[in-house]
């Protein structure tokens, strides 16, 4: 087999984001469908990438393939792009049905980003997921009903588009529906003390920020933006639902809603004449 640099991305975002569907690969990488099975059967029976399959319960009938890194794939990264003390494995805690549901709807949420920027000539230029983030966080502290406590800063992602000629800052959130609100309501609280306090600023150069929820329905969103009002947040915080995470809709179409703000809009203003 020659390896050729796409299959260097590949191998190196199936290791950066850690699992990645079929279809998520070749959204990101490929021109089609068979293109990219051909080509990821080849890194798989090579080595390269081991291949899983998502439990029945999750999969909605026939089960979509599921990439992760393997031994040779690990080699390869240490080789030519620098990485070093990769795990190649994955273990059964690692690929846990709750592992892959909240970790498979962020990179949804990613490759939707990375093909709307790519429609409408945004760039992309960070993008830090979770495992980015638990390696080094801030904390800091809040008000709880009966004291002071310390609260985590642990988006599921954060990242950054230049668009517009500006650069653009984001904090990302993808709630499952299991989470109580009063847990959301000290996200909350944290965000807004982070913000306040200038350790945002500190360690991310800017003030600039939007924090970004995604939810499975209308219902939950109702119950999240409530949540947020509630906590003292404000139009820093956008809510939308899962069915509008699409390249054509999650940057440019009027479907985010705002903390304390009436109506819907969009994350990026365009000219509607344009593609």
């Amino acid at each position: 087999m020659r390896l050729t640099e796409r299959d260097l991305d590949v191998i190196e975002a199936v290791h950066y984001y850690r699992v990645l569907k079929q279809n998520q690969l070749e959204a990101l990488f490929f021109g089609s469908r068979a293109t990219a099975q051909f080509r990821l059967e080849k890194l798989y029976d090579h080595g390269f990438l081991d291949r899983k399959f998502l439990p029945v319960a999750l999969g909605a009938g026939r089960s979509p393939t599921l990439y992760v890194l393997d031994r040779r794939g690990a080699e390869l990264l240490r080789a030519e792009r620098g990485y070093d003390n990769l795990t190649f494995y994955h273990t059964s805690k690692d690929l846990s049905a709750q592992f892959l549901d909240h970790t498979l709807a962020i990179n949804d949420i990613m490759v939707a980003v990375v093909c709307g920027c790519r429609r409408h000539g945004f760039q992309l230029e960070i993008w830090r997921g979770e495992n980015q983030i638990k390696g080094d966080y801030d904390r800091v502290t809040i008000r709880g009903p009966n004291r002071l406590e310390e609260a985590p800063i642990l988006p599921d992602s954060y990242f950054t588009v230049v668009a517009q000629q500006r650069r653009h800052h984001f904090f990302l959130e993808v709630d499952r529906g299991t989470m109580p609100s009063a847990r959301f309501r000290v996200k909350v609280l944290a965000y807004l003390a982070y913000h306040r306090s200038g350790g945002y600023e500190r360690r991310y150069g800017t003030q600039s920020l939007r924090i970004l929820t995604v939810v499975p329905g209308e219902k939950r969103l109702a119950q999240l933006q409530q949540a947020t009002e509630a906590a003292g947040g404000n139009n820093r915080f956008w809510f939308t639902t899962a069915e509008y995470m699409t390249e054509t809709a999650i940057l440019t179409a009027p479907v985010w809603q705002l903390a304390r703000t009436e109506g819907r809009r969009a994350l990026f203003e365009v000219d509607s004449s344009s593609p």
